[in-house]
């Protein structure tokens, strides 16, 4: 109920408003309302994705921009103001976003820019801002040749101007921006004249809108704006919408924003489109009938996208043509008959070294039905299989790897990795190129991996005019991603890195271990955070990949990040519904704080068996591992000690051993006990342990049958 009173307060308290047809316009004003005020307005105050529960700064961003536009600002607008000053998804009452290692400055001009719609105090960001500078050569642009991404670069002067506060390096950020711009007047990551070892190319329409408004900040010479003007016109396609750059070889998708920006350069440069009509239609063709717009024709409605075409249709003086329009159909989704089939877990990139038996064993404690191995050791997937058939445990392990020093290079933007992650079966290894051009790399690596059913998964970008290419190319020639990582380590990339949510209908959304370290045991306390769920009939391999190809998964945290409650990303309608219907049959939790999480590994290991520490040079050792506090793969402390250990009822003397890093930093920890050849039977193996915090103590208990 408060939900409806909301929709019918804002829609009677437009403030300002005078719409030029009342009842033309009456229909996709209420329609985009209700999209606002019933879908992405949330309980916390604040505006979010339609399938979250909670608030997001890139929504707001969109939301108040949308109201803004169409002159419906919320009636306590300095309420929300101040909501969205507070509420950064990385510095906010909500940290579930976790770190980055770069400054998303893209996040604060978004908080800044709405609170000026809604005429709040932005002076709290000025002590920050000031500090900015350029982030060339930062790790975290996972860029080989040290570019800096140029958007988030534009912000400084951008969000310094906003504020009123002097501009840092004024004259070594123009010359980053001039060095950058190319001959036609656009503007890319790459020096315009670094050459094609330099990733040199053609500009890219976001990075060229954002200059040019940095540009503007600065106070720089107005140059080239017959040849920009030329440049951003180009961009259009015949369907009216825009791509990222004329004649595009990869990606070449018509999008809201990109449309929305090359409007937006063209009005700063006191211009249009060429064809204009045809602009119009296209964001009209964007318009869905539950009142909110897509990214492009046919696609779900997202908050984000709606803003894009809004505000664009408002720069062209169109919401007339928008009341005129036929009224958008309903998207209808599939309605799959799931008869049949249930809901299995996947770990991408977990360990792919270390000991077999350990992982088998936490496979089977944690109910993951498929482990896909980093890094894997020569024979070590075929050694973890043929134990978990051995011991009847329902896994399969297959490739999930990172080429981490591999790069795709971007004419025009530079030589990227970090985005190259890939899977496939255990037996077929793939290959990358130390570097390679992206039509190298379609030709070679992503055509193998197609032809074995495998394909990549995007890790992580903070430069969204690159991602944006790489993502679209991949949806175009079915090539490349077939889903996009969320969930990492203490971060949810959806959450600073927003624009991902933008393709939630088009491509699963994925968690990623991305494990380090050297045992799957230390990772353990991550394996239990967080998961990628799939609907099949079998949890097969192959029931996976087209679990991802038709999106019938979701990535899903349960942890102290999320409060203990489920963090649902992706899916389809259906899948999700039919994911969270099961829950029961899934879940890795007793109470919702109380993950099942082993607290020791008791490991009998002889002289044969592969991967395993601390196996002996004849007979057989007991090897046991107790639960460490950690982060990651930092040992820190023990959690758990052990205080006994006990073979057939008796007690036995351990030896413990610790494996430092090169940083002195505890690596492995276990505690061995040497049996040497015991009788022919069945063994009892029983370990005592403590927690270190509490005191109490438990016993586990194992037999081992000796032939």
């Amino acid at each position: 109920m408060k939900k409806k009173s909301c929709v019918l307060g804002i829609a009677l308290l437009i403030a300002g408003a005078v719409p030029l047809n009342v009842s033309a316009q009456a229909t996709w004003r209420a329609d985009l309302l209700k999209y606002i005020n019933t879908k992405i307005l949330k309980e916390d105050g604040g505006y979010g994705w339609e399938d979250q529960p909670d608030s997001h700064t890139s929504v707001c961003y969109a939301a108040v921009g949308t109201l803004n536009d169409i002159n419906a600002l919320p009636q306590d607008k300095l309420k929300m103001a101040e909501f969205i000053r507070t509420h950064h998804p990385q510095h906010g009452p909500n940290h579930e976003a976790g770190p980055s290692g770069s400054d998303l400055h893209n996040m604060t001009f978004e908080q800044i820019q709405a609170i000026l719609w809604l005429g709040g105090d932005i002076s709290s960001f000025a002590p920050d801002a000031a500090k900015w500078k350029t982030q060339a050569g930062i790790l975290a642009n996972y860029e080989d040749h040290k570019y800096a991404v140029m958007f988030q670069d534009a912000m400084v002067p951008i969000c310094q101007k906003m504020l009123g506060i002097p501009l840092t390096d004024q004259a070594a950020f123009i010359s980053y921006f001039q060095t950058h711009r190319r001959a036609n007047g656009s503007f890319n990551g790459s020096p315009a004249n670094a050459g094609p070892e330099g990733a040199g190319g053609d500009g890219n329409i976001l990075n060229t809108y954002w200059a040019l408004r940095a540009m503007d900040a600065l106070g720089a010479p107005k140059e080239k704006i017959a040849e920009t003007i030329a440049w951003l016109q180009s961009c259009q396609l015949k369907n009216g919408g825009f791509t990222h750059q004329p004649n595009a070889t990869i990606g070449a998708n018509d999008d809201a924003i990109y449309t929305w920006a090359g409007i937006k350069a063209l009005q700063l440069l006191g211009a249009k489109p060429k064809n204009v009509q045809a602009a119009i239609n296209y964001l009209i063709s964007l318009h869905n009938a539950d009142g909110g717009f897509g990214d492009r024709p046919g696609v779900h409605s997202a908050p984000v996208a709606t803003y894009y075409a809004i505000d664009a249709l408002k720069m062209l003086d169109a919401f007339g043509a928008l009341a005129k329009a036929a009224a958008p159909k309903p998207i209808v989704e599939p309605k799959p008959d799931f008869t049949g089939y249930k809901v299995y877990s996947v770990q991408f990139q977990g360990q792919g070294g270390g000991s077999p038996q350990e992982a088998v064993m936490l496979a089977d404690r944690l109910h993951i039905q498929l482990w896909g191995a980093k890094y894997p050791v020569k024979g070590w997937i075929e050694e973890a299989q043929r134990i978990a058939k051995e011991r009847n445990v329902p896994v399969t392990f297959f490739i999930a790897d990172e080429p981490h020093d591999n790069d795709v290079t971007i004419a025009g933007m530079g030589s990227f990795n970090h985005v190259l992650d890939y899977i496939a079966p255990s037996k077929d290894p793939i290959h990358y190129a130390d570097n390679a051009t992206y039509d190298v790399l379609k030709n070679t690596t992503l055509k193998q991996l197609k032809e074995v059913n495998g394909g990549m998964i995007l890790q992580v970008s903070d430069n969204e005019p690159l991602a944006r290419i790489l993502i679209d190319e991949s949806l175009n020639s079915g090539l490349g991603y077939l889903g996009l990582a969320t969930v990492h380590f203490g971060q949810n990339f959806t959450f600073w890195l927003p624009y991902l949510y933008e393709y939630r209908y088009r491509l699963p959304l994925v968690t990623l271990q991305d494990a380090h370290g050297i045992e799957a045991w230390w990772w353990a306390d991550e394996l239990t955070n967080h998961r990628t769920l799939f609907i099949a009939k079998e949890p097969t391999y192959e029931a996976m990949i087209t679990a991802l190809k038709n999106n019938w998964t979701v990535g899903i945290r349960h942890d102290s990040l999320s409060n203990y409650k489920n963090r649902v990303l992706g899916g389809t309608e259906a899948a999700r519904k039919f994911i969270l219907a099961k829950e029961a049959d899934w879940k890795w939790w007793g109470a919702p704080n109380k993950l099942i999480r082993p607290q020791v590994a008791v490991t009998v290991i002889g002289k044969d068996d592969l991967h395993e520490a601390g196996k002996p040079a004849s007979g057989l050792n007991i090897r046991v591992r107790v639960r460490w506090n950690s982060t990651r793969e930092t040992l820190k402390s023990p959690a758990m000690a052990l205080t006994e250990l006990k073979v057939d009822g008796k007690t036995v003397a351990v030896k413990d051993t610790t494996i430092k890093t090169k940083r002195n930093t505890t690596a492995d920890a276990y505690s061995l006990y040497t049996w040497g050849q015991p009788a022919k039977g069945t063994h009892k193996i029983e370990a005592t342990i403590q927690d270190v915090a509490t005191k109490a103590t438990q016993t586990y208990t194992q037999t081992y049958v000796q032939n």
